[in-house]
């Protein structure tokens, strides 16, 4: 896989030198030239064709020069990406410069052309306010959104709901927000993202298979898993300023329990509990929700073996569990993290063949097919690629799965 930055520009060339010849439509008066055009459209816009910048950049002027174009205008826009267009599709009821969808209807899509879509839910109310050629800036001032944002490097793009601001790069998650309770709620399917808020002036980072419910009046925030078949209770996660929160479901104990730390952000102490009990102990004779406590809380302060150990016990001793199934896609996680493409893979298959629905399913499938393109298995890559955009068409991967399937 080509360097994150190169692959960006190239993208934005192809595009730019597509810009160019619809440009020169308009210029071309004989059929040779006509031709030519045809050729450049084709080139710029074949799908899984790739163009090294400055090959596109040199076309671009010769062509230009053998049609008498300033060269120089040529090149400035193949440098300079423009900024991402989107429409609507789906019933809208526009409140000045607000974007209504009506509780009884169905919901109001925005398709970006960078393939990232944002979805209003029935009575909700919205709208875009900002668009650059890395993203852009949506507002929630009230009810749900879906997102689906497609990962590209440099990609910035920023949703707003009441004081908080939800910073993402590539993923695909819900989000609710409830003026009147000033009550926020992520859900994340894909990816990570950072929000930002009261409480959180430095940023909460949320991960997939994860639930932030956080509350503006009160400047709590709770996070919990999607991943467990029961819901449990959430628990406060300390504001990053130093003051207190309040309990969504204060139930007083004497000491917190290894879920509560791992959820204040107290690693450090999940361990030292852990290693108070024994570390053989906790891993042989500790409950589900301790091991994935401390199998997490060791990945957080990077140690890796233990952390694996962890994973592996709740397999073992927890074989069937929602969290003994999340354990394998962690797993991949962590050899893709360390440079074993192969374990990665073998993880990932274990996970999509345990929970071919499950939380994780899109983002093992994508990174299952990053693995065997970064290790130049290109008929496995394009099988991958064509089961991952029938499975998840709108997935946070779909832009680099529409790279690697063969041209129709």
């Amino acid at each position: 896989m080509m360097p994150g930055d190169a692959r960006e520009h190239e993208e934005a060339s192809a595009m730019a030198l597509g810009r160019i010849a619809r440009v020169l439509d308009e210029r071309i008066d004989c059929p040779r030239e006509a031709a030519g055009r045809e050729q450049l459209i084709l080139a710029a816009t074949r799908r899984g064709q790739r163009y090294r910048a400055r090959t596109v950049i040199l076309l671009a002027a010769a062509l230009a020069a053998a049609l008498a174009l300033p060269v120089a205008a040529t090149i400035a826009v193949a440098r300079k990406p423009a900024h991402l267009e989107y429409r609507l599709d789906g019933p809208v009821a526009a409140e000045g410069p607000w974007l209504g969808v009506a509780p009884s209807g169905g919901p109001l899509s925005m398709h970006f052309s960078d393939g990232t879509e944002i979805e209003l839910g029935p009575g909700s109310k919205g709208r875009v306010v900002e668009v650059t050629g890395d993203g852009a800036r949506v507002v929630l001032a009230a009810g749900s959104l879906r997102a689906h944002v497609v990962h590209r490097p440099r990609a910035h793009w920023t949703i707003a709901a009441g004081p908080y601001a939800i910073e993402v790069t590539g993923t695909a998650f819900e989000v609710e927000w409830s003026d009147t309770s000033a009550q926020l709620t992520l859900s994340l399917h894909d990816g990570s993202v950072v929000v930002r808020g009261p409480s959180l002036p430095e940023g909460l980072r949320v991960g997939a298979g994860q639930r932030l419910l956080a509350r503006a009046n009160t400047g709590e925030a709770q996070l919990s898993s999607l991943v467990a078949e029961q819901p449990r209770e959430g628990v406060p996660v300390a504001g990053h300023d130093g003051g207190s929160t309040t309990p969504l479901h204060p139930a007083p104990r004497p000491l917190p329990t290894w879920s509560e730390m791992l959820a204040e952000g107290n690693f450090r102490g999940v361990l030292e509990a852990a290693e108070a009990r024994g570390i053989d102990a906790s891993l042989n004779r500790g409950s589900l929700a301790d091991l994935v406590a401390l199998a997490d809380s060791a990945r957080y302060l990077h140690d890796r073996a233990l952390a694996k150990r962890g994973l592996l016990v709740e397999r073992s001793r927890f074989a069937g569990s929602a969290d003994a199934r999340g354990a394998a896609f962690v797993l991949g996680r962590m050899a893709d993290d360390g440079g074993s493409r192969d374990d990665a893979i073998r993880w990932y298959d274990k996970y999509l063949s345990e929970s071919p629905s499950g939380p994780f399913a899109a983002e093992a499938l994508g990174r299952k097919l990053e693995a065997l393109v970064e290790s130049g298995d290109s008929v496995a890559a394009r099988s991958v690629a064509t089961e991952y955009l029938r499975r998840f068409p709108h997935g946070a991967h779909r832009a680099y799965a529409r790279d690697h399937v063969p041209d129709p």
